[in-house]
């Protein structure tokens, strides 16, 4: 089992950008790689931490959204229990959210609050890899509700068995375009391409991870458009997938 840190100076943010350091939390030894093998039993599951600090002046409100990079095949989303496939699940605050769960809650007593100077050790990212080897990559944000923007981001890479610990650049015939604009506030748009597929299956997820719209795209080239009157306020998940398991996500927010 092999582990890789990044720390992230609040010294060298500053440097790079004084106006989002002012409002951002630092990550103490975020872990960016997690490398092992299926046959070790302590990797039934995987359990990352690091803590969140506040090197600001002022108090942080924060919640933590998780995005998906790349999953492995089968995956087990939306969790279904004893349904095959590899699945995750993180702790932040108060919880540890169920099984596939894409955002913390946005509400008072579930954000962590950081005074200046403070540091909160609760976050916990667990993955399952459920006997499925691979690389599978996640984006881990502490941010305002609602403000991903102003909060700080960590990648992480789970890798069993694989030959190469990295992000597969051809993992996805599927071409898209970001979801705009965003946030939503009224109509949006995200452009697809099949490339070869014959169709695949539309479906969007609330951040409690249930699906809340299903849809067969058969057409090759295509448009989704996105109206923010069809959805309650909060973030979403978008996912196109094929009959041959090539998926593609795309997180968006609708206020």
């Amino acid at each position: 089992m092999k582990m890789k840190t990044l720390f992230f100076s609040a010294l060298v943010c500053a440097m790079i950008s004084p106006v989002l350091s002012w409002a951002q939390p630092t990550l103490v030894d975020p872990i960016e790689i997690f490398e092992g093998s299926l046959d070790d039993p302590e990797n039934d599951e995987i359990a990352l931490h690091w803590d969140v600090t506040n090197l600001t002046d002022d108090t942080l409100s924060l919640m933590v959204t998780r995005n998906i990079i790349q999953l492995v095949s089968p995956y087990n989303l939306p969790y279904t229990e004893g349904e095959p496939g590899a699945y995750d699940r993180f702790c932040w605050g108060p919880l540890c959210y169920p099984f596939g769960t894409f955002s913390s809650f946005s509400t008072a007593g579930y954000l962590v609050e950081l005074m200046p100077n403070e540091t909160d050790t609760t976050f916990i990212a667990d993955y399952y890899p459920a006997g499925i080897a691979g690389v599978t990559g996640f984006e881990y944000c502490f941010h305002p509700a609602g403000e991903i923007a102003a909060g700080t981001c960590q990648e992480v890479l789970f890798c069993l068995d694989a030959e190469n610990c990295a992000l597969s650049v051809n993992e996805s015939a599927i071409e898209t375009s970001p979801v705009f604009p965003q946030p939503i506030t009224g109509l949006s748009s995200f452009p697809y391409h099949l490339n070869g597929a014959v169709q695949a299956e539309l479906m969007i997820h609330n951040a409690a991870g249930q699906a809340v719209e299903q849809r067969t795209l058969r057409a090759q080239h295509g448009v989704v458009y996105l109206q923010a009157s069809d959805y309650p306020a909060g973030m979403y998940i978008l996912s196109i997938i094929t009959d041959e398991g090539q998926r593609v996500s795309e997180q968006f927010l609708v206020q």
